[in-house]
């Protein structure tokens, strides 16, 4: 049975969006409190929400962005755990597919969507800053230890509600770690153009 023949239960969803030729991401400090998380845009899906619906949510609720979907080159499954691993394969629903897919034991997924959006991120709801990322930036901050100091010297932009410690690490987490490798296999995606209608 192919990936797009099986039922899937998305639990999580999220999205990279392009948004005036930058990939918003939040910002905040971890658990550990020593470090600065740097997150994708989405969170879990409500009741009745499809993927989609829930990434787009999120996106509104967490940067004040309404989106649209963009059809990806091709979707890649990622099973939970792993970090490098890209599967071609097929799956959708309601006719948006996802770049990514990444599958827990239990069988249960979390698909993250490219969008665009012309709307100006700002930090909404609990997200406390988001940092408005370059290609070259993503880059850097997954494969060089940098700190948000460092980064805003070097001309990185960020929208904050809340102060953040210059000084701590931006730490990439996985889906940022992601997009750095998709975006190797795909330059294409630093120029993401929006659909010809809005969804």
């Amino acid at each position: 049975m192919s990936h797009s023949e099986r039922v899937y239960n998305v639990v999580t969803a999220g999205l990279y969006v392009l948004a005036r030729g930058l990939f918003p991401f939040q910002a905040g400090p971890d658990r550990s409190g020593q470090v600065l998380g740097v997150v994708r845009l989405g969170g879990h899906r409500e009741e009745g929400e499809t993927g989609w619906e829930c990434a787009s949510r999120e996106a509104w609720e967490e940067a004040s962005m309404r989106v649209n979907p963009v059809a990806p080159p091709a979707t890649y499954w990622l099973d939970y755990g792993e970090s490098d691993r890209l599967s071609p394969g097929p799956w959708e629903e309601d006719g948006i597919a996802p770049i990514l897919v990444s599958r827990r034991e239990d069988g249960s997924i979390t698909p993250i969507y490219l969008a665009t959006s012309t709307d100006s991120p700002v930090p909404a709801a609990e997200t406390k800053a988001l940092l408005l990322l370059r290609p070259e930036e993503i880059r850097r901050m997954v494969t060089t230890s940098i700190t948000l100091r460092q980064y805003l010297e070097a001309g990185g932009q960020a929208v904050s509600k809340a102060e953040l410690p210059l000084d701590f690490i931006l730490q990439p987490f996985p889906h940022l770690r992601l997009l750095h490798v998709l975006l190797q296999m795909h330059p294409e995606l630093a120029r993401l153009a929006p659909p010809a209608k809005q969804v």
